[in-house]
């Protein structure tokens, strides 16, 4: 009872104070980038589109639901549109549940056909450890190049800017407040300083830049789907570790960077493959959990693939006597919807032949 109260107290400073909860958790550059803002009431698409991904070939079905999406409003990808992609990808869980490769390819032959340069496209994931366990880069190589496009890791100078941080009371783990005594020894106001900030990342929307998001599906006990959402926010920040076993400061962390004006409009697509998900055992890789469907899901909003995969990771759930992870209970679609971003549980999925 008392968990719920809070919830609905959290909801309720959420939608009455929602510029002091950007601004307050938020530090910005003046003036804003582009001087976008985020709507109280998100006005983009929330509609997801599905089609069927035969025997690991991505490029029909992707081409097929792109083409869905930009003649129902979604934004074209054309280079003369929108100059520079960043495409983060999801290698976490690498090489055990990871964004295929051969989805990567889908998407840059795809751009490639449209007219956009090599130069014009670029990869992103914050660990490098990972990115190379999912075959995508090597490791403590200044310099990686998959197909010939740029591949960044948090190691790139680039990753994260020191203007943009989201600050949190909340302390860091053990092994970061490790990392901090070894960073700064002789400093401690440097290092409680530091425990609180999660910085960004930045290169995902400054400098003309704007994102699609590649991700895979995964069971997570305090969000509900470890997916799309938590693929641009906890799995792009540093210091995230702290967030991600907090049953209400996890989708609360989540639904707040979403929020940060200049991430939520630099988006273009997120797309789920659930060619291989994991429906159980919270937030680590276990091959004994993962369930297998030959399906794409695209939507201009992460919310609402994450929210259509969900029900797909609870169907599997219920035949095998699981707990049911029940959308309409779930924070982070809560949070999200008080903060403007939309209601995930209305959006519609279209079945795209």
């Amino acid at each position: 009872m008392v968990k719920r109260q809070a919830s609905v107290c959290f909801l309720f400073i959420s939608s009455v104070c929602f510029r002091l909860v950007v601004e307050g958790e938020v530090q910005f550059p003046e003036p804003p980038f582009n001087n976008r803002n985020v709507d109280i009431i998100d006005t983009r698409s929330m509609d997801v589109f599905r089609a069927q991904s035969l025997n690991g070939k991505y490029l029909s079905s992707l081409r097929k639901l792109i083409l869905e999406a930009e003649s129902r409003g979604g934004p074209h990808l054309r280079p003369s549109i929108i100059s520079n992609i960043a495409i983060k990808i999801k290698t976490k869980h690498a090489p055990g549940l990871q964004v295929s490769s051969l989805l990567v390819d889908a998407l840059l032959d795809i751009l490639s056909t449209r007219g956009y340069k090599k130069n014009q496209i670029f990869l992103v994931d914050r660990d490098e450890l990972s990115l190379a366990r999912a075959g995508f880069s090597s490791p403590r190589k200044v310099n990686n190049l998959y197909q010939g496009y740029e591949v960044i890791s948090s190691h790139n100078p680039n990753y994260f800017n020191p203007t943009w941080l989201h600050d949190s009371p909340m302390p860091p783990t053990i092994h970061d407040r490790a990392r901090f005594f070894l960073q700064y020894p002789l400093d401690r106001l440097m290092r409680v300083a530091e425990e609180r900030k999660s910085y960004l990342p930045s290169i995902l929307f400054l400098n003309d830049v704007f994102w699609i998001n590649l991700s895979v599906a995964m069971d997570h006990l305090s969000l509900g789907i470890e997916g799309a959402s938590a693929n641009m926010t906890t799995g792009a920040i540093s210091n995230h570790q702290r967030f991600l076993n907090k049953p209400t400061l996890a989708p609360a962390t989540v639904a707040e960077i979403l929020a940060i004006p200049e991430l939520w409009e630099s988006r273009l697509y997120s797309i789920m493959d659930l060619t291989q998900y994991q429906f159980a055992n919270s937030g680590k890789f276990d091959a004994e959990f993962l369930g297998r469907e030959s399906t794409l899901l695209l939507s201009e909003n992460p919310l609402s693939v994450d929210r259509a995969a969900l029900s797909v990771l609870t169907t599997k759930r219920k035949e095998l006597g699981f707990i049911e992870r029940k959308s309409e209970e779930l924070l982070l679609f809560q949070y999200a919807k008080e903060l403007g971003l939309g209601d995930a549980l209305k959006a519609k999925v279209y079945n795209v032949q």
